[in-house]
Parts: structure tokens; C-alpha cells; sequence
């Protein structure tokens, strides 16, 4: 329940006093997007205060544009793959993007400092495997 004294808006959510956020449209997910190092972030607040995120954080070469560099950037997914967790995944689709997804856990009550500091957590956890990827030789996102 949003307190009467409600601070007001802050992206999709509402924030109350005690700058807990509420979706400010509950007939929708709530979640928002920002741009970091050039790469689309998408993030996803979900009722159990889980915040999860997902970026495109490069794409594999194809054969025909840089065929040598492939070895090392498949070599560079491997070892991103092995570093991870079960709150954190690297994916390889079929069009040959690199997709990292994390879940961040905000401790209930969500507040928008909380948000803010899970946001910054995973951009500064995927500093690295950005900067793995594009010295592999991997096409920017």
C-alpha cells in the first residue's frame, strides 16, 4: 500500500515516503531501461524484489567478415561462462549475440536506493566481461 505522503514519481514506479517503490501501473511489469558503455541495459523489477537485468554485451564476428578473430571470442565466452553464477548467465543466441542476464536481490522492501545500487552492481561486474570481448575481437552491441 502506497503511503498518502507519497514522494512521487520516479520511472515507472511511485515512491512513498520511506522511498519504497511501487509500479506505478500494476496491469504491466515493471521495468525500465538505461544505456551504459553504448550497450541497452533492460531491467525488470519483479513483486519479490528481484531486479533482473539483461544487456547484449557483444556479438561473435561472422565467418565471412573477421573468420580469425571467432576462436578467440568463443574462447572469451568460455571463460566469461565459467565465472558465473547462478544469479548471473552468459548466453550465446542464434544470431550470435552475447547476452548477459543477472538477478540482483533488493531486500524487501524494494527503495530506489536499492534499485540504484543493484543497477550499479551489475555494470560494474560486467565491466570486465566487456572489456574481455572487445579485446577478443568481438562486434560492439
Amino acid at each position: 500500500m502506497i503511503s498518502t505522503r507519497a514522494l512521487g514519481r520516479f520511472g515507472p514506479f511511485l515512491v512513498d515516503a520511506a522511498g519504497v517503490l511501487h509500479a506505478a501501473d500494476r496491469s504491466r511489469p515493471v521495468g525500465f531501461g538505461f544505456r551504459w558503455r553504448g550497450r541497452r541495459v533492460r531491467a525488470e523489477l519483479h513483486d519479490d524484489a528481484r531486479l533482473s537485468l539483461s544487456v547484449v554485451a557483444a556479438h561473435v564476428p561472422f565467418t565471412a567478415e573477421a573468420a580469425a578473430l571467432r576462436p578467440g571470442v568463443f574462447a572469451a565466452l568460455a571463460a566469461l561462462r565459467v565465472e558465473g553464477d547462478e544469479d548471473w548467465r552468459i548466453a550465446l543466441t542464434p544470431g550470435h549475440a552475447v547476452v548477459v542476464a543477472a538477478v540482483e536481490h533488493l531486500g524487501a522492501p524494494a527503495t530506489a536506493s536499492r534499485l540504484i545500487a543493484a543497477a550499479t552492481r551489475f555494470v560494474l561486474r560486467l565491466a570486465p566481461c566487456l572489456d574481455l570481448l572487445d579485446d577478443a575481437g568481438a562486434r560492439p552491441a
